[in-house]
C-alpha cells in the first residue's frame, strides 16, 4: 500500500499538470499568455510580502541572539510545568506561532535529543503538525491583500494555537 501512495504521490503533480493543459487545449485558451500573467501576478505578490517575512525573521533573531528567548524560557517553565506541558517545548510553544521553518529545526532537534517515541519527541512532531504559524500566516496574508484589521484574526489565531498546544500534549499522554 505504501508504495502505491508513493507512486501515486510522485506521479500526481504532473498527471494534473497534463489534464489541465489538455483542457486547456481543449477550449483552445491562451496557455502561455495564462501562464505568464500568473507568474507576474506570482512575483508581485511575493514582492509586496517579502518585508512582512524579513521582519519576522529580524525579530526571531533579535529574540533568540538577545538573550531573550532563553530568559522566557525560564520565565515560564513553572507556569508550563505546572499546565503537565514538559520545559523542552517551551522553545517550540514560543516559536511555532511565528515561524514554521524554525519551529522544524526545534523539533528535529528534540526528536534528536529525546528520541522519536519518547513524549517530549511525539508531542513536539504532533503540535508542529497540528498549530499554526498565528504571526507568520498573519503578516503574510494580510499584508498580501493589504488587509489592516487584523485583530479577531490574531484573537481566534491565537486561541486555536493554544488548543491546538494543550491537544497535542493530551493526545500524547494517552497515546
Amino acid at each position: 500500500m505504501a508504495s502505491i501512495l508513493s507512486n501515486i504521490s510522485i506521479l500526481f503533480i504532473p498527471i494534473m499538470i497534463i489534464i489541465i493543459m489538455l483542457y486547456a487545449i481543449y477550449k483552445r485558451a491562451p496557455i502561455y499568455d495564462y501562464f505568464i500573467e500568473g507568474t507576474k501576478d506570482g512575483i508581485k505578490t511575493a514582492v509586496d510580502i517579502l518585508p512582512f517575512i524579513i521582519a519576522i525573521f529580524v525579530g526571531i533573531e533579535s529574540l533568540v541572539s538577545s538573550g531573550a528567548m532563553e530568559f522566557l524560557e525560564g520565565l515560564l517553565a513553572p507556569l508550563f510545568n505546572f499546565a503537565g506541558i514538559p520545559e523542552e517545548l517551551i522553545s517550540l510553544i514560543l516559536l511555532r506561532p511565528v515561524s514554521g521553518s524554525g519551529s522544524l529545526v526545534l523539533v528535529e532537534k528534540i526528536v534528536n535529543q529525546y528520541g522519536a517515541d519518547s513524549f517530549v519527541g511525539r508531542a513536539a512532531s504532533v503540535m508542529t503538525g497540528s498549530c499554526e504559524t498565528v504571526f507568520y500566516v498573519l503578516a503574510v496574508y494580510f499584508g498580501a491583500t493589504s488587509v489592516t484589521k487584523v485583530r479577531h484574526a490574531l484573537i481566534v489565531g491565537l486561541i486555536g494555537y493554544i488548543v491546538g498546544v494543550f491537544a497535542s500534549v493530551i493526545v500524547c499522554v494517552y497515546i
